[in-house]
């Protein structure tokens, strides 16, 4: 009788291991997805935010060419078709 009772005990000691081990599973596993769905999130974010602010350093660099060179402001003048007062200019369209 004890060697029944000692296999019952330990059956029931490995059945209740495994109910623990799925509930813990079944709590876990949406937690882990949600995790990573979060991770894959941040790293499309940080991708955005990293061209935005290579967008933001060549928007200030040309502004600072703007500033600084006097050709350049000219060159995209000419290209935009502005004149200087007074200055013939012949358009040759291809």
């Amino acid at each position: 009788m004890r060697k029944y009772l000692h296999k019952v005990l330990v059956g029931l000691f490995v059945l209740g291991f495994v109910v623990i081990a799925v509930i813990g599973a079944a709590i876990a596993l949406p937690k882990y997805r949600q995790v990573c769905g979060l991770a894959e999130e941040k790293a499309r974010i940080q991708r955005r935010i990293d061209e935005k602010r290579a967008e933001i350093a060549a928007i200030k660099a040309k502004q600072r060419r703007f500033n600084t060179d006097r050709e350049f402001v000219e060159t995209l003048a000419r290209q935009n078709r502005r004149v200087y007062p007074g200055e013939l200019v012949f358009v040759f369209e291809d």
